[in-house]
Order: structure tokens, then C-alpha cells, then sequence
């Protein structure tokens, strides 16, 4: 049978070698299948206590996230009524859905510098043709919202070439600042902050460089027929983003659709934003609201300079935090990413960086602070609105900050990158 064993044994007496053969009873097969089973239960036991002990910490934070967001949608109704807490859900919506999909811009601009990726780029393009679809009807028909258009400026190439530069080295944009630090990011608690005061500073600069020189605003395909700027903007929008899938495909790139469907909820979310509030989607004035505040806190007379005396900066400064749009859908959109990585456990997952790269993201999170303001918003205020409001501004902005991305790519492997 297979569980006996034939043993020989061999000893030695006065010279002569002697064997002695006998049989081994092994265990049976039923023996050792019933112990395994018993180790596996134990093993199971262990496993399932372990992964208790993730779930309580995870379901410490999902209600704690819960209970915050509670308690500022409290506090948002009270001070702006039912539209605002409709936005601050809508920031969060935004929040989690940049966190889940890793909707980034930074990252997407340097694959398309670093390996010729251009699959990015056309996610992104795609989503200011959907938005293009919304804004430019909206707006040209008068329906309560208008589209975002800016002068063409010597600070707009200024700011966002600057900007570029500092959303490598921070390793995340404006929405990227946003959505990682509610995600749990290490490196995002120092560029945040680094963000804030650079958008203070940004607003001290930006009045003196206006004078610089500027063009009034550049509204692309004119204004006098929606189906003239219709049809020139979506050209011109969904024709790149044809390029770019095109260029992908030959390059043996296949498209994500993971990636096509967070574009087309993002759009959906950025169109709703644009209906409810009456413009569109905004992150950095937000920013510049919390420095301004904190200035004043400080007891620096931030009221007193030019920017701050413009009729919007001082009204933003004067009200509260949860009044401006901007800086309401920024807490929206932390708490709403701090919620789904609560949930998904992704805290911690999230390593602490090198001294080095937390050196980094805080002069990219002050670039980033000063371009912004000098270029009139970020990827999400210039770029995305921009041009989805068929604005000059918004291409111009694209490409200063192409380049300046290329010169943050440049200069992050001094920081450890």
C-alpha cells in the first residue's frame, strides 16, 4: 500500500555489515488531507482577523469623510442655500471620479514629452469637445451662463508657461492638487499649501504685468453666429483629439476605455457645474480666496492692493469661504476623493517621497500659484474652459504650458523624480 515504507538499516559489528529491512507505517492519506484542512482553517482564520483589522481603520475613515461632508453641506446650506450644496456635491462627484478614473493632466502632458504618448492628450481634447457642445449653445443663446474668455496678454504667456513648469515638479495640476490630496498624496501636503501662497503672490503681480500689454479678448469663429463658432470650434477641437488617437493607433497604442468613460462623466459633471452655477468649472480662484483670507487672519492688509480692490476679489474676500463657487467645489472635490480612498483603502497605499521631491512640490505648488493667476486659471480654468468657450486664450494657454512642461521635465530628475 502506499503508506507503508521498506527501510533498510545497516550496522556494523567486529568488521562484518549487517541489514536489517522493516516496514514503516506512514501516515494514511486521510491523516494528512484532515491536518492540511486544519492548517487551512487556521490560515483562513488568521487571514480573515488580519483583513478586520484593515476593514475598521477603513470604515473609521469612510464615516468620518462621511460625517465631514455632513457637516460642511450643513454648513453650505446655511450660507448659499440649496444651489450650493448641489455644487459641493457636484466638487465631490468630480473628486472621486478624478481619483478613480487617475484622470491627470500633468502626467497625460508628460507621457505625450516622454515617450510620444498621445492618448492623453486626445482624452483630454475629447472632454473640451464635449464640453464645447454645451458651452457655446448656453452662452450664445443667453441661457443664464456664460463661457470663459480672457484677454490675450503678455501674463497669460507668462503665467502659463510658468504654470507648466511647476505642475511637474508638483507632480499634479490644479484638479490634481485637489483630488491626490484628498486621495491621501504626502507630496500634495506640501504643494498645496505652496499653491495657496503662490496664488496670494500671483494676485499682487498680476495687476502691474497687465500693463504690460494685453488684447482684448479673441472669441474664435466670431460672435455672430452659433453656427459659425459651433462648427469652427468643434473642428478645431475634435480634430486634434483625431490626430491624437491616430497617432496612438499607429504606434500600436489601443485606447482605454476605462479612460473614454471617465472623460464622458467628467464632461457631464463640468456641463452640469456650468448650467447650475452659470460658468464654468473653476479651481484656482479658490486658492487665491483661501490665501487672501488667511492673509487677513495674518493681520497683512491683503485688501489694500489692486487685485483685492476689483470688484470680484473683494466681494470673495469680504463673504465666506463656502460663498465663492470656486473655493466651494475645492472642498467638494478633497472630501469627495478623501471619501472613495477611505472606502477603497488607498491611504495606505500611498508612500512617503523623498525629501527631495517634497522640496519639489513645494516650488512647483508656488509656480503653480503665481502662474495661475498670471494666466487667468489652471488646466481646469484656462485650458478646459477656455477653449471650450471658443476662446483665443485658451489655445495659448495650451501651448505655454506644453513648453513649460517640457522645461518641468527637464529639471525633475535634479529633485529625484
Amino acid at each position: 500500500p502506499p503508506h507503508l515504507h521498506l527501510a533498510r538499516r545497516r550496522t556494523q559489528t567486529s568488521g562484518l555489515t549487517r541489514s536489517t529491512w522493516r516496514l514503516r507505517l506512514l501516515p494514511a492519506p486521510s491523516t494528512r488531507s484532515s491536518r492540511s484542512s486544519r492548517a487551512r482553517r487556521r490560515c483562513t482564520s488568521r487571514c480573515s482577523t488580519r483583513s478586520s483589522h484593515w476593514r475598521r481603520p477603513r470604515s473609521r475613515l469612510a464615516s468620518g469623510s462621511a460625517r465631514t461632508s455632513l457637516i460642511v453641506a450643513g454648513l453650505v446650506s446655511l450660507d448659499t442655500g440649496g444651489k450650493g450644496v448641489i455644487l459641493f456635491i457636484l466638487g465631490a462627484l468630480l473628486g472621486a471620479s478624478f481619483l478613480f478614473f487617475q484622470y491627470g493632466f500633468a502626467s497625460g502632458w508628460r507621457l505625450l514629452i516622454t515617450q510620444g504618448d498621445t492618448r492623453p492628450m486626445g482624452y483630454h481634447f475629447l472632454l473640451v469637445g464635449l464640453c464645447s457642445l454645451v458651452f457655446l449653445p448656453v452662452s450664445f443663446l443667453d441661457l443664464g451662463a456664460s463661457g470663459s474668455l480672457a484677454p490675450i496678454s503678455i501674463s497669460l504667456i507668462m503665467g502659463s508657461f510658468i504654470f507648466g513648469i511647476g505642475m511637474q515638479l508638483a507632480n499634479g495640476c490644479g484638479s490634481g492638487v485637489l483630488f491626490t490630496y484628498g486621495g491621501g498624496s504626502a507630496r500634495m501636503l506640501f504643494a498645496l499649501p505652496g499653491f495657496v501662497i503662490g496664488s496670494v503672490l500671483g494676485s499682487l503681480a498680476l495687476p502691474p504685468v497687465l500693463e504690460w500689454g494685453a488684447l482684448n479678448p479673441i472669441a474664435i469663429g466670431g460672435s455672430d453666429s452659433l453656427l459659425v463658432s459651433l462648427l469652427t470650434n468643434a473642428s478645431l477641437i475634435f480634430g486634434v483629439m483625431a490626430v491624437c488617437f491616430y497617432l496612438a493607433h499607429k504606434t500600436g497604442r489601443a485606447l482605454s476605455k476605462k479612460w473614454l468613460l471617465g472623460t464622458g462623466l467628467i464632461a457631464v459633471l463640468c456641463a452640469l457645474v456650468f448650467v447650475i452655477s452659470g460658468h464654468p468649472w473653476g479651481v484656482t480662484f479658490g486658492f487665491t480666496v483661501w490665501g487672501g483670507k488667511l492673509a487677513l487672519l495674518a493681520g497683512l492688509p491683503i485688501d489694500k492692493a489692486v487685485f483685492w480692490q476689483w470688484p470680484g476679489p473683494a466681494l470673495a474676500l469680504k463673504q465666506s469661504v463656502f460663498a465663492d463657487i470656486s473655493s466651494l467645489m475645492n472642498f467638494g472635490m478633497i472630501i469627495g476623493a478623501g471619501f472613495l480612498a477611505a472606502i477603497t483603502a488607498s491611504f495606505a497605499q500611498q508612500p512617503w517621497p523623498p525629501s527631495r521631491q517634497l522640496i519639489a512640490a513645494i516650488i512647483g505648488g508656488l509656480l503653480m500659484g503665481v502662474g495661475a493667476r498670471l494666466a487667468f486659471g489652471c488646466n481646469i480654468g484656462a485650458f478646459l474652459a477656455g477653449i471650450s468657450s471658443g476662446s483665443l486664450h485658451g489655445w495659448l494657454w495650451a501651448i505655454c504650458a506644453l513648453a513649460g512642461s517640457w522645461i518641468g521635465i527637464k529639471i525633475r530628475p535634479y529633485f529625484g523624480f
